[in-house]
């Protein structure tokens, strides 16, 4: 079966068909990470992978992310987490806010797939952002301002509590393989600009957060039992969307750093 890439937005996300995760060969695995590479977030439909193979697959773009607080990993694979959310559970894992996973360390989050086992028959989308169509709609002068910051980043982003062991320095100004630059900030665990308290760099922090929420730099994705996406962290955000309230879903999740 042929492979077949169908965007959804004109400014990311890409439908991939004629594939199997759970066996994909080198020719395979470089189209997909081409695919990546351009859409930024890719959509995989009818997959049946198991722990131990989506780790596999994870491996395949980098180093594995143990996280080091949160403890729902699989003994035997420490790395996929499972993301399960009750009938009555009211929150839902990864928050309800615009995030890229692992901002808050060194090395960063680079790719991350979540895999459907049980969705709800509706409810639950997960919506993405592109941060390089976000930089290039700024104004010259104020891509110029931002190029010249970095930003702390903190887990700990309820109480803004930067710990040594959970926080990182990032510049605000990410530039890719290709020469597109995209914004690494986002509002879940961008603290502040190095060298200015939280106070001072609200505004500005604020108005960046708004700005790549704006829709024309956006996608959402309804889930199918057995889907797959795939992200790049350094160049999107995403949006998990709790509103499905009474349902049972059941995922489960590897993120891989940057190598």
């Amino acid at each position: 079966m042929s492979i077949t890439i169908e965007p959804i937005t004109g400014v990311l996300g890409a439908r991939l068909t004629g594939l199997n995760l759970a066996a994909i060969n080198y020719d395979e695995f470089a189209t997909l990470k081409a695919a990546l590479d351009e859409h930024l977030v890719l959509y995989v439909p009818d997959q049946d992978l198991d722990r131990h193979q989506l780790a596999a697959l994870g491996l395949r773009f980098g180093p594995p992310f143990l996280h080091p607080i949160v403890n729902n990993g699989f003994n035997d694979e420490p790395a996929v987490l499972e993301l399960l959310r009750k009938p009555d559970d009211k929150a839902m894992f990864g928050g309800e806010s615009w995030h890229g996973d692992v901002t808050w360390m060194n090395p960063v989050g680079h790719v991350s797939i979540l895999h459907g086992i049980q969705v709800p028959p509706v409810g639950g989308d997960t919506g993405f952002a592109n941060t390089i169509a976000a930089f290039d709609a700024l104004s010259n002068g104020l891509k110029d301002m931002l190029r010249g910051l970095s930003a702390v980043h903190a887990y700990h982003w309820y109480e803004r509590r930067e710990d040594p062991a959970y926080s990182a320095k990032h510049s605000v100004v990410r530039r890719a393989a290709d020469g597109r630059e995209g914004l690494y900030i986002n509002r879940m665990f961008t603290n502040r600009f190095e060298g200015m308290t939280v106070e001072e760099s609200q505004p500005l922090l604020f108005y960046l957060f708004d700005h790549m929420q704006r829709h024309e730099f956006t996608c959402r994705f309804r889930w199918e039992k057995g889907g797959v996406i795939l992200w790049d962290n350094r160049f999107t955000l995403h949006y998990p969307i709790n509103d499905f309230s009474g349902q049972r879903r059941r995922m489960i999740r590897t993120t891989s750093l940057e190598a």
